[in-house]
């Protein structure tokens, strides 16, 4: 089975984690909660009995105006984020929430009995902005009680559904991904959940998460998550979560982030497949907490190379942004131009990287969230800068920019760190949601990381895409 990568934190599924950072709390909310659904019974998180719909929902391919009635008419079963399952009324839900025009309708036979069932999606903008997927399996002659999972954001909800074979049964599951945002004043948080749904004869989650977080105050903190899924030689199905999660520096620990460079306990968790549920049987910490508070080399003298420093300067003119202005210097000099830094995260060295047995002078600057290498040829007529290279800060090792050879021909290539949120998709045309007139509001946008390659072309390093 291919192995799937959520780069993206902390699994919550049945054992929610204690190590999943916010970095500031976030502000008290003034908007209005969505109705709460009204109870007419309740269910445990495993439902083996589905009662019958109270209002049959016959027709095979219904309009949105018949699948609302139905869900009106007829009591869901709604997932709770304990993993319980109750039987609730969404009438007064649908009073203010409307099935709308950019509802997503699926057909797609997902409890394997060559039936295909239907799945409703829809992501409300406006109120807590909830966004929601319903799963209702055919049964002979009519549509089953939904099962439901809803989920809310402050702002810029995101909603995906696919599906995907989790359980290695040649069935899909229905995979629910939910973004959200929340922030105040200089701060702001994206979090990425997901929902895997398996049915039979009816519907449950058997796996739910955060598959990501990116968090920017000052500086940033990021929590990725890598799901894999295999099947051993006896056919045994195991998923394997492996979590990473760090707070880059900042100056001087302004606000609620401590300056040093902290990296959360990573931890890996196993379950296997039971046939109803993923059931953990082991948790391993990968790598323990840890802390750096400098990591530096701000000066450099030798007989060969002369004297070489960073010069700092803090700027605080961005109240929400304070950051150090930083000059190379060399024999007395400066070079280029002043650049961010954080002057306990920036390294300056000398070593030959273009493969002509003559050293350069290269700086790993450190900034807020990104990290930059700059490179200059030297010698006693001129100074060449051959690199000028930015990166985000992607990994807990506080990689955004290192040097290596990539593929061991022995020439020294740049990685750059890139990622975060992908550019939006699914986008979708809104009459008079975000003022008068139409706006465009995509449903989807992921966390995806990844490396940029930049290679020696003789006199500079230059993108690998433009070569």
């Amino acid at each position: 089975m291919a192995t799937e990568t959520a780069d993206t934190p902390t699994a919550l599924g049945t054992n929610p984690p204690t190590n999943t950072p916010t970095l500031e709390p976030s502000p008290t909310a003034t908007a209005t909660l969505p109705p709460t659904p009204t109870a007419t019974a309740t269910a445990t998180a495993t439902v083996t009995a589905v009662p019958t719909p109270t209002f049959a929902l016959t027709q095979r391919e219904p309009t949105l105006a018949e699948i609302e009635e139905f869900l009106t008419q007829s009591p869901v079963l709604f997932f709770h984020q304990n993993g319980d399952v109750e039987l609730l009324s969404l009438n007064d839900f649908l009073n203010e929430y409307h099935l709308s025009e950019h509802t997503e309708v699926f057909y797609e036979d997902v409890n394997g009995d060559k039936e295909m069932d239907l799945i409703v999606a829809d992501l409300n903008l406006l109120g807590w902005k909830p966004g929601f997927v319903i799963v209702t399996l055919w049964n002979e002659n009519q549509y089953s009680t939904p099962f439901i999972i809803m989920d809310n954001a402050k702002y810029s909800p995101g909603l995906r559904v696919t599906f995907e074979d989790w359980t290695d049964d040649a069935t899909p599951e229905v995979i629910f991904d939910f973004s959200s945002d929340t922030g105040g004043t200089g701060f702001q948080e994206t979090t990425w959940k997901r929902y895997v749904i398996h049915c039979q004869t009816s519907c449950n989650v058997v796996w739910w998460g955060m598959t990501g977080q990116l968090s920017s105050y000052t500086s940033m903190g990021l929590i990725t998550t890598v799901t894999e899924i295999k099947v051993d030689e006896e056919g045994n199905l195991s998923l394997t979560i492996i979590d990473e999660s760090f707070f880059a520096p900042d100056v001087r620990g302004f606000g609620h982030i401590s300056s040093s460079h902290r990296v959360l306990t990573s931890t890996m968790k196993t379950y296997t497949w039971n046939g109803a549920n993923f059931e953990q049987t082991s948790t391993n910490i990968v790598t323990p907490e840890f802390t750096v508070t400098s990591d530096s080399m701000l000066s450099l003298n030798s007989q060969e190379n002369g004297s070489t420093m960073i010069l700092s300067e803090l700027d605080e003119s961005d109240y929400y942004r304070p950051i150090f202005r930083c000059t190379l210097n060399h024999n007395n000099k400066a070079i280029g131009e002043p650049f961010e830094c954080l002057p306990d995260f920036t390294k300056i060295f000398w070593q030959d990287i273009t493969n002509d047995e003559e050293e350069e002078l290269v700086v790993l600057a450190t900034g807020l969230g990104t990290q930059q290498l700059l490179a200059y040829e030297v010698n006693e007529q001129e100074t060449i800068q051959i690199a000028n290279v930015t990166g985000d800060i992607i990994r807990s090792d506080l990689f955004g920019v290192r040097l290596g050879d990539v593929d061991a021909d022995g020439q020294i290539e740049i990685l750059a760190g890139r990622g975060y949120a992908t550019e939006g998709s699914d986008c979708k045309i809104y009459v008079g949601i975000f003022g008068p007139g139409e706006s465009e509001f995509c449903w989807w946008n992921e966390l995806n990381l990844w490396e940029e390659i930049y290679r020696w072309d003789g006199e500079q390093f230059v993108p690998e895409s433009e070569q």
